[in-house]
């Protein structure tokens, strides 16, 4: 083979090679796009947002609300004030400093937003009660906000309610449940 043949087949080579290449990476990012796809469509979510006043005349009656949504622009004490007014043992004279109080006591010593604290509170509580557990928001609020009072650090107020909810299906009172949960952070 001569010097321009060898030439030439480098040429031809390197042009095969420098294709292949870029099938190779035009391949791969195809098969990516998916994939980066899926996950965006995953994390995107519609907010909702609530029925305006005008609307809402005809609407069946509301059922309590079991989670105070991010899209819901009540402020957490409002909302738990709302809840305990729905009682029939309710008294009137509570306002929602009540509520406020008792969650800028917890939020200190916990990773949560108030939002979230009041949620898990409600939550932990209808868990509860459909065991037929007698358990109560504001005595729940008020023992934590007592309890932290003896324990440094910050803690993921989720987890203390679902340590709280497994130590009171066991037949725990409230009061020994509290005692146990904080015996143990």
């Amino acid at each position: 083979m001569d010097i321009s043949g060898t030439s030439t087949l480098k040429y031809v080579l390197s042009i095969f090679f420098v294709c292949l290449f870029i099938t190779f990476i035009a391949g791969y990012e195809e098969d990516e796009m998916p994939q980066s796809q899926e996950f965006d469509e995953q994390s995107s979510y519609a907010i909702i947002k609530p029925v305006p006043q005008k609307l809402q005349q005809g609407m069946p009656a509301a059922k309590p609300v079991e989670m105070l949504s991010v899209a819901d622009p009540t402020p957490p004490e409002q909302w738990l004030l709302k809840l305990y007014l729905a009682k029939s043992n309710a008294d009137t004279a509570r306002g929602a400093e009540y509520y406020q109080r008792l969650l800028s006591d917890i939020k200190p010593h916990v990773h949560e937003q108030p939002r979230v604290i009041a949620n898990r509170t409600v939550q932990t509580t209808r868990q509860l009660q459909e065991m037929q557990i007698e358990v109560d928001e504001d005595q729940l609020l008020e023992s934590f906000a007592d309890y932290f009072k003896q324990v440094s650090g910050q803690y993921v107020y989720g987890e203390l309610c679902a340590n709280y909810s497994t130590l009171r299906q066991q037949q725990l009172s409230h009061e020994q449940a509290m005692q146990e949960l904080f015996q143990s952070l």
